[in-house]
Formats: structure tokens, sequence, C-alpha cells
């Protein structure tokens, strides 16, 4: 009987979730990362619900838990269907509660691990922060009942430290950030140097690594992060199906290398890891778009440092197969609109061609439509609509896309808490767009905007990041653009002393620093 009141006091809510068991099938797949799971989630035989919950109650009261080890299982080649992946991985999860009389602690925390699996891959999809939160606990949990010497440990905490990487991508919470490094290094240290899933957890720790780089500039995570990716690519063999994922993973850790200490090794050596990469996977191929993304964003960085035109006609050629390659329902279908949109801004920079400018408004624009509300991508796609906004004002004068970008900026940052690591930038960018506007129509209230965003994307910005000297050149130049309007020598002096903080940040031979010198 105390078995029974503890199933019937979860069927409410349970019940209640079997209700979505018809939603429309959609695509989910991870970006590099990944999974003792597999790169897609199982798709699993539809079954009634009410059937379904008679059986699970009638098993857990007898005590069979025969269909809850077996349950799901099984792993067709078929793209996933994320609601009912989650849903059914929730009813193995709440098999082994109620049963836990007669549940093997190892066979329970493999069905957790299978459910926080599933719940990040729908977070990944809709963007939820139940899903993301829920998908931690279950690792949480799986991660708890296994003990070190099970050879299912080091797979449950790289999945862990998965979960949390996906979290601070979303928040910018840093005990996420450092507690995924934590959980990915025990996995590597766990796991035998002849262990054949070595190389992907080798993979999934350089990618956290490489993420805490980007938020808080520490050299060392970006030496680690390259050094473990050219670890993982030098242990999984030529013809392995995802030595292409190990060698992209490579290539992004070498260009974020680059552009923070220009070294052109690094971003040359970048572009030959991403063209392996794409060598190595055939035509047809699920990831083959989402390499050549990569490799059309690693040659619009070289480009922005070589100024070769080969590369930005490349780099445009190379994202816009990758969009063609790409259904709408897809996922990553915005995400690789909004990178084809970049390219085709840079290269509208380069040569001044409104064909190009009025095609990246164009697809920035589709990469927003396609992006549901809520999804953590969403703020990026708003604010590079408002860059190639802004640049087609600089064109052609039309207030409106001024006004129309200084929204889309504000709406960026607004999407945003200040723990994110794209705050500082989405600010910036705000109060560049309120300086345009007051050069045009001279209202006050813009050029105090402009300072008070500025001032606030230095404040976010912690010591030692590589973008702390830009912005407070950028703080320096709205204070002088105060001055010349209003004459205030507090305002020239906080100028100074902005612009010199910058300098002395800015390392020598930075393409940047002579420009620093000045005060406009």
């Amino acid at each position: 009987m105390i078995l029974k009141a503890r199933i019937m006091d979860t069927l409410g809510p349970f019940g209640q979730a079997l209700d979505a068991d018809n939603e429309p099938k959609e695509e989910s797949y991870f970006q590099n990362v990944e999974t003792g799971a597999g790169d897609q989630a199982s798709d699993f035989e539809q079954r009634s619900n009410l059937q379904l919950l008679r059986q699970l109650i009638s098993q857990a009261l007898s005590g069979d838990t025969s269909t809850f080890a077996s349950y799901g299982n099984e792993n067709p080649e078929n793209p996933a269907d994320i609601n009912n992946v989650a849903q059914r991985q929730r009813q193995r999860q709440q098999a082994a509660r109620f049963t836990s009389d007669y549940y093997d602690p190892n066979e329970a925390a493999a069905q957790l691990s299978h459910l926080g699996v599933s719940l990040l891959i729908r977070f990944e999809r809709l963007g939820s922060l139940d899903d993301v939160n829920n998908s931690i606990a279950q690792h949480q949990a799986a991660v708890s009942l296994t003990s070190d010497d099970h050879p299912d440990k080091p797979s449950r905490l790289s999945d862990l430290g998965n979960s949390l990487l996906a979290r601070f991508t979303c928040l910018g919470n840093l005990d996420d950030i450092h507690s995924a490094i934590a959980r990915h290094q025990e996995a590597v240290y766990l796991a035998p140097e002849d262990h054949p899933h070595k190389p992907r957890w080798l993979s999934n720790l350089g990618n956290s690594l490489g993420t805490r780089f980007k938020r808080l500039g520490n050299l060392h995570d970006i030496h680690d992060a390259v050094t473990r990716h050219q670890a993982a690519v030098d242990l999984t063999p030529d013809g392995h199906p995802n030595k292409h994922s190990r060698l992209s993973n490579l290539g992004s850790s070498l260009c974020t290398r680059f552009e923070r200490l220009g070294n052109l090794d690094d971003i040359n050596n970048a572009v030959i890891q991403y063209h392996a990469a794409v060598r190595h996977t055939p035509n047809g191929h699920i990831n083959k778009p989402d390499l050549l993304n990569g490799l059309g964003n690693t040659l619009v960085t070289r480009f922005q440092r070589l100024g070769n035109m080969d590369d930005i006609n490349d780099a445009v050629s190379q994202h816009q197969m990758a969009v063609s390659l790409t259904p709408d329902s897809h996922p990553q279908k915005p995400h690789r609109l909004n990178d084809l949109g970049n390219s085709l801004l840079v290269r509208f920079e380069c040569l001044g061609h409104l064909v190009d400018l009025n095609n990246a408004i164009a697809r920035h624009r589709a990469a927003i439509n396609l992006t549901p509300d809520g999804h953590p991508d969403k703020s990026s796609h708003l604010c590079n609509l408002g860059s190639s906004l802004v640049a087609r004002f600089k064109r052609l004068g039309n207030l409106v896309d001024i006004h129309s970008a200084i929204a889309r900026y504000q709406a960026a940052a607004d999407l945003i808490p200040e723990s994110h690591p794209d705050k500082p930038s989405r600010l910036n960018n705000l109060g560049n767009s309120f300086i345009i506007r007051f050069t045009s129509l001279g209202d006050v209230d813009d050029i105090n905007s402009a300072i008070l965003q500025h001032q606030a994307a230095v404040n976010l910005t912690p010591d030692g990041h590589p973008d702390k000297s830009s912005r407070l050149s950028n703080l320096g130049s709205s204070l002088s653009t105060r001055f010349e309007r209003f004459g205030d020598l507090d305002d020239i002096e906080q100028a100074i002393a902005r612009k010199q903080l910058a300098v002395n940040l800015t390392p020598d031979g930075h393409p940047d620093k002579p420009r620093r010198y000045q005060i406009p």
C-alpha cells in the first residue's frame, strides 16, 4: 500500500505530462558536444497513454521492472521527437523511483542519465530553462548513484558537464562554467588512456575551457583548450565517425586564440582543420552544413586580418551552402542564416555593394523570424540585425534605419541578464548606436544614453578581458563628444583618463593601438 500511495501521489502531474504525447516531430542536434547517448536522441514507438499508465502501475505494484529496464532503449536512425523523448525518459525515472526496493542503482543511474540527455536536447531546440535545470538535476543524481570504478562514471560526469556548460551559455553564472570544467576534468582523469571514448571527453573539456576563456580572458584556458582538442584529434583515427567534429573543435579553439593573440599560424591552422573536417564528411552527412558554416566563420576572421578577397568570397560561398543544405524546420537554420548575414555585411564593408548589405539585412531578419521567443540565440540575432541596419544608415542616411537599429540593440540587451557573458558587448553596441544618432540629430538624451551604456559595458567587463581596452576607448570617445557639445571640463578629463587606460591595456603591435591615442 505504501508503494501504491507513492505512485498515485505522483500521477497527477505525471498524467498531465503524458498529454503532450502527440506533438509533431522535430530535429534537434548537439553542436560541438558529444554525449554518451549519441548525436541524436531515440525516436520511440507511440503507445496509448492510458495503457502505459496502467502498465506502469501494475508492474510497479508487482515489482516487475522489466519494462522499466528495457523501455526506450531503442536507438533507430530517425530524427528525434524531442518532446516525446523527454517524456518517455521521465516515465523511466518515475519507474526507478517507484520501485527503488527492486531496482539496481546502476540501472537507475542509466535511466536518469538518458533523461538528462533528452532534456538537454529539448533545451537546445526550444530554450526552456526548466529543461536545462532538470537536465542538470538528473545528471547529478546519475553521477551520485555511480561509483568511481564503474565504467560509465566518466560518461556521466562528462554529460553533466555538458548540461552545466549549456546553462552557463544561457545565464552566464560563473559557478556553472567552473563546475562544468571540473566535471569534464574528472571524466578525463577517470578514463584509461586507451578508452575508446577518451577523445570525446577531451573534446568536451576543450569546449568548456574555450568558453571560460571567452568570458574571463585567462590565456591558460585557451592554451589548455587547444591542447585538449589536439589530443582528441590525435587519438581519433581517420575514418572514425566523429573525426570531423574533433577537427572542427580544434579549428574553433585555434581561431579563438588567434583573435586574442593575433598569431597568423593559429588562423591558418584553423582554416586547415576546418577544411580537413569538411573533407572527412561525406555529402549528405547531417553535420556537413555545420562544418561548412564553421569554415565560413574562420575564413571571415582571416579576411578581417589579411584582407584577401578570396577569403571573404569563399566565406560567403560556404555560408550559402550551409544555409541551402539546412531545411527551414532545422533548429540551426537561424544560426546559419545569421552567419551568412554577417559575412555579407563584412564583404559590403570592403566593396560597398548595396546588394550585399540588403541581403545581409534580409538574412538577419529571417534568422530572427525563425528563432522562437525565449531562445538563448535571440539576443545575438537581434544584435547582428542592428549592426547591418547601422551600416545601411551610414551609407544611405535613412533615419528609419538608425531608429530601428537602436530598437534592435535595446531588445538584444534587455533579453539577457547582467551576468551573461555577452551583456557588455550588447551594451557597448547600444552605446555606439546612440552616438551615431546624436551626431545626426543632436538630441542630448542620446549622448547621455551613450555614456551610460558605455560605462555599464566597462563596469561589466572583467579586468584582463581582451575587449576591456576597446570598451574604455568607446567610453572615452562618448565623453569627448559630450565635451565638444557642452564644454564641461570634467568630461574631457574623464575622456582622457579612459583613453589612457585603453592605450595602456592594448599590447604593442595591436592594429587598434594608434587609434586609441586619438581624442575625437
